[in-house]
């Protein structure tokens, strides 16, 4: 399996953090560790690496040194996620400041693309989710675009980021397509009919938590995922963020624990139920459409134990 969106290098995953893990019955349990016991417990899962997009410009740099760290198992794509594309929030004498991004930092992005681990652009996109007046769309689509062109510069995928804004999102990227490389609308929660505009396109869809969620939402998500073909599909997480539904949760709890490639083999054999294919098949496609897009390891470099960290 390869988690092609997880914020590995997030702060909410340093020191010691609850996260949810699978038990023996399918179910879920909360478990207690640091960022070194997870990465342990997702190769003995079947986790043979993962992608860990870009945020704003400071979480480029963490990622790309946690690349650095963990060779062959963690990966870095670099962007400006769309609602950083105005303002940030630092770590300044050890308090949470904010501050603003401007234009002129795009061009730390071509500096973090020389990484070797870096495999695609992102994550960039459009979110419309917030109040008008906090959307910055001009700014948000700026960014959108200035990153499309890098992207197509480096001949790298893209990693979209699209909240209540697949209008505007899919005229971009239609008037944009001869600069594709290929990419994945990444935590994609969209109509059977948004899934084939944007696969149209040659795009993946990230499918992680979403899916195993209840309301109708999830059931529109489980019908474009039924009317998409496999070839199509990724599977991601998005951890520490989107967990899926879990009885033994309530809404104090969900905001304390973290979300993780551990639920990966849920999402897997949800997309198998919804397809009637068996699960291996799931898990073999979806690897292989990951290795494809994003010019991984056909193999994965670590099968059967943890990557040693690198010493700086």
């Amino acid at each position: 399996m390869i988690d092609t969106h997880l914020h590995l290098s997030h702060h909410l995953f340093d020191a010691q953090f609850s996260y949810l893990a699978r038990n023996d019955e399918g179910g879920y349990t909360i478990q207690q560790g640091t960022r070194e016991e997870l990465m342990g417990q997702l190769l003995a899962a079947g986790v043979s690496c993962c992608i860990d997009p870009g945020i704003s410009i400071v979480s480029n740099e963490k990622l790309l040194t946690l690349a650095e760290r963990w060779p062959g198992f963690v990966y870095g794509a670099v962007g400006v996620h769309p609602t950083r594309t105005w303002e940030y929030k630092i770590l300044s004498r050890g308090k949470t400041c904010t501050a603003r991004l401007h234009w002129k930092e795009r061009r730390k992005l071509d500096e973090f693309l020389q990484h070797p681990a870096v495999v695609a652009v992102g994550e960039t996109g459009l979110d419309y989710h917030h109040p008008r007046k906090e959307h910055h769309r001009l700014r948000q689509m700026a960014w959108f675009i200035y990153q499309l062109r890098l992207a197509h510069r480096h001949s790298l995928p893209l990693i979209l980021h699209i909240r209540e804004a697949d209008t505007d999102a899919l005229r971009i990227l239609k008037r944009s397509r001869h600069w594709l490389h290929g990419g994945v609308c990444h935590c994609f929660y969209g109509t059977s009919e948004l899934a084939a505009a944007y696969t149209a396109l040659g795009l993946k869809l990230g499918i992680g938590g979403s899916l195993l969620t209840d309301g109708p939402r999830a059931r529109r998500l489980e019908q474009a995922v039924a009317a998409t073909s496999l070839e199509f599909l990724l599977l991601e997480t998005d951890g520490p963020y989107v967990l899926p539904s879990c009885p033994q949760l309530d809404k104090k709890k969900r905001r304390k624990v973290r979300n993780t490639s551990l639920i990966l083999p849920a999402v897997a054999e949800r997309i198998a139920e919804l397809k009637n294919v068996p699960v291996e098949e799931v898990l073999r496609v979806t690897s292989e459409n990951a290795v494809r897009l994003f010019g991984l390891p056909s193999q994965p470099a670590f099968p059967s134990a943890v990557p040693a960290p690198c010493e700086a």
